[in-house]
């Protein structure tokens, strides 16, 4: 991933006279929803001297400020982020203050791509073989031009080749009613993606420190490790889960999937953890990215503890 550059000022406030008691198209058209860019004139003002040409992308998304309306005037840059997809890199210019950063990024050089959602808290991750992040934050009240940038971002990353079986053998996961939404993501993905197997299933429960002092704090706030979903197939990793995968208390909210194209895994590490009873560690590097997961069930983990190589 690089940083291009800083570019300052562009055609902002500082080279026009707009006033906040003016209105322009681009402010009569802000909410919090993310918009599809088709023609320059749908690019938001602060990005327009990047030379983007939106016709020459297979998709260009405006992301919004994080604030609402009746704080928005049209004076303001009102688009924190502008994301462009073409057949060979992901661009992603970021606003800072009057500026903006560039960073692209070569699909071959995706490693891994992260998405989750708690209430309106919307972040979308690209990790890269090189071990940087580029991070994207967003409104999650409509996130349905996330999952298309990740269909089509996991369209050129991937390697040629077929998917799996398109009806492998399959024993569908059973979780508690705490963990319905972690369900319903599992077949949204497994309808769209029928070549998937399931890995492993973990379901949520509440661990115990090793140390006795940790054990005695738990006694009054006991730690959860969350629900997990972990399915592949010949060419791809994917892992539903909550955001945080421990917390002090039920997390019935928030709702993650990671994906990671085996053609970039290096490696795959598992250990104990150093903090908690009978949880796992399983760790996939990708280069200089190195992703954690957390389990303490399924039978991945029955592999694991009877000394089986793990194989996922």
């Amino acid at each position: 991933m690089t940083a291009n550059r800083r570019v300052t000022g562009g055609e902002g406030v500082r080279c026009g006279v707009v006033t906040s008691a003016d209105s322009t198209p681009e402010f009569d058209r802000f909410g919090p929803w993310i918009d599809e860019v088709r023609t320059f004139d749908e690019m938001p003002r602060l990005y327009r001297r990047a030379g983007l040409d939106p016709s020459a992308y297979r998709l260009v998304l405006k992301v919004p400020r994080d604030i609402e309306r009746r704080n928005a005037h049209p004076g303001m840059h009102l688009y924190d982020y502008l994301i462009a997809v073409d057949e060979e890199t992901l661009t992603v210019l970021t606003r800072r203050d009057d500026g903006y950063d560039t960073h692209r990024v070569a699909h071959d050089r995706i490693a891994a791509i992260a998405d989750s959602v708690r209430l309106l808290s919307g972040l979308l991750t690209v990790h890269t073989v090189d071990g940087q992040r580029l991070t994207v934050r967003y409104n999650a009240s409509a996130n349905g031009p996330v999952r298309e940038l990740m269909t089509l971002l996991r369209r050129w990353y991937l390697p040629a080749g077929v998917p799996g079986d398109d009806e492998p053998y399959r024993v569908d996961p059973v979780l508690s009613r705490a963990d319905t939404g972690l369900l319903t993501d599992y077949h949204r993905m497994i309808t769209q993606e029928p070549g998937m197997r399931v890995i492993n299933v973990a379901e949520r429960r509440v661990v115990t420190p090793h140390s006795p002092l940790g054990r005695l704090r738990d006694r009054v706030w006991p730690t959860v490790l969350h629900a997990s979903i972990v399915v592949a197939d010949d060419r791809e990793i994917q892992i539903i889960h909550r955001r945080d995968w421990f917390t002090g208390a039920g997390d019935d909210l928030s709702l993650a999937r990671t994906v990671l194209a085996r053609s970039r895994i290096t490696g795959i590490q598992v250990r104990a953890h150093d903090r908690y009873r009978d949880v796992q560690i399983l760790t996939i590097q990708a280069g200089g990215t190195h992703l954690e997961f957390f389990l303490a069930g399924g039978s991945l983990v029955e592999s694991i503890l009877s000394g089986d190589a793990v194989s996922i």
